[in-house]
């Protein structure tokens, strides 16, 4: 078995690019992505034609990314990590972050550093995410944005101090940028000549990284079969059919999630808001997350879906929704300019886009309903609700600290709010939502 993990210093250090130059210089890649990112694994299933999957210990526990790792595991796993290696929940070392998800999945780290502005300070660099935790196998370094020259003088420094081996180097070049607004980067579908950054990226790799060495690293000999957790629950809901809205407005989806629901037994059937004139034959109705706002037009436009959505509610359908499915079905959304675009009406308030992360209801939350623990997600979002003209929010969201809010509206049989949940620790959630519950 062979699988290795790319980390950082910090964001913004160059991992997603890392990452895909990596995943292109090898077959049969099982892309994987730590934390609660959708974005990320586009690029990830554009470069190695697999999909990728999320790894969130806060999400899915350690049986859950165990499960997940060694399921979707093909000729060579590579995991990209979140923020920096160390970067958690708290300042504690099991914080579910990349570092914490390498030890559990005892993965060697390939750790990227960036170039400019230092000398022999890269070696004290390193040396500092080599000790923090001795239990972290930093098995390589990779330093970004840098020359040959100075790699050479790098890679003295670092391999005299830390007796951690440099494998390569990427060097600066605007060609292997990736832009991005308000949600990070743009999804691969958004990014013009993605293939030419990709085959141009390989090239430079092939001549700038020791694939040899990398490989020696990525050798994880045999590991134990890690057994099936809802080998247990299988078929729960057969045939149970559950209509999923993806198009360009509607893409944010964990594939384990998707993955998890058909193994229940559940016939997954897709749709598009904004192209299709009416929704499939279907016991329940799953707007994902997404980009809404920059649908509006064409979202509102289309009477004729958004008719066919509520004749089904009024119908006691089955309705859920998540963050940008969840600005679908409510009244309206504003953007920035201040034009409005009606949308579903089924949740009784408006959403209004903003410039900047709404931080007061951020992270990682614990779900709760009618004061019962349901399950595990997070909230991310450059919008707020307003003009709230039924509030019939009745679950509350917890943060690890203790910070809490109402978050789900409950109207009938719709299930509509801010939160992504994984359902791995939240199957008490997923049955309330396809069992549905009448509630005048």
């Amino acid at each position: 078995m062979k699988g290795f993990m790319i980390a950082g210093v910090s964001s913004g250090i160059g991992k997603t690019t890392v990452s895909m130059g990596l995943m292109s210089l090898f077959e049969n890649v099982s892309p994987f992505k730590v934390g609660p990112d959708y974005i990320d694994t586009t690029f990830h299933q554009f470069v190695t034609g697999n999909k990728s999957y999320n790894l969130d210990l806060f999400m899915m526990g350690e049986e859950g990314v165990k499960y997940s790792f060694y399921k979707h595991h093909k000729g060579i796993s590579i995991v990209e990590g979140v923020m920096g290696l160390y970067d958690g929940m708290d300042h504690n070392l099991d914080n579910n972050s990349s570092a914490h998800l390498s030890r559990v999945l005892d993965l060697p780290v390939i750790l990227i550093v960036s170039g400019g502005g230092k000398s022999t300070s890269i070696a004290a660099e390193v040396l500092g995410y080599k000790m923090l935790d001795n239990r972290v196998k930093i098995a390589g370094i990779i330093i970004n944005r840098t020359t040959e020259v100075m790699y050479k003088h790098y890679k003295e420094a670092i391999e005299k101090y830390t007796e951690i081996e440099c494998i390569g180097y990427i060097p600066k070049d605007e060609n292997f940028e990736i832009g991005s607004r308000h949600l990070g980067l743009l999804q691969a579908g958004e990014i013009d000549n993605l293939k030419f950054k990709v085959e141009k990226l390989k090239e430079v790799l092939m001549k700038t990284i020791n694939i040899k060495k990398l490989l020696e690293i990525a050798e994880l000999g045999e590991r134990e079969k890690v057994d099936n957790p809802f080998e247990n629950i299988k078929n729960r809901y057969s045939g149970v059919k559950i209509g999923v809205a993806k198009d360009r407005a509607f893409s944010f989806y964990y594939n384990d999630n998707l993955e998890l629901m058909e193994e229940l037994g559940i016939e997954l059937i897709p749709f598009s808001p904004i192209t299709d004139k009416k929704i499939p034959e279907v016991d329940l109705l799953y707007f994902g997350g997404g980009y809404p706002e920059n649908y509006a037009k064409e979202l509102s436009d289309n009477i004729e879906m958004m008719n066919s959505i509520k004749e089904y509610y009024n119908k006691n359908g089955k309705i859920y929704g998540e963050c940008g499915g969840f600005m679908y079905l409510s009244s309206g959304i504003k953007l920035l300019d201040d034009k409005y675009f009606p949308m579903c009406d089924i949740i009784k308030c408006s959403i209004e886009m903003k410039d900047r992360l709404d931080i007061s209801r951020f992270g990682y939350i614990s779900l709760h309903e009618d004061e019962s623990f349901v399950g595990r997600g997070h909230e991310f979002h450059y919008s707020k609700i307003y003009n709230i003209e039924k509030d019939s929010r009745e679950c509350k969201a917890v943060k690890p600290n203790g910070k809490e809010w109402s978050c789900v509206f409950k109207e009938r049989n719709c299930r509509a709010g801010y939160p992504h949940i994984h359902f791995f620790k939240s199957l008490d959630y997923l049955d309330k939502i396809i069992n549905g519950q009448i509630k005048e």
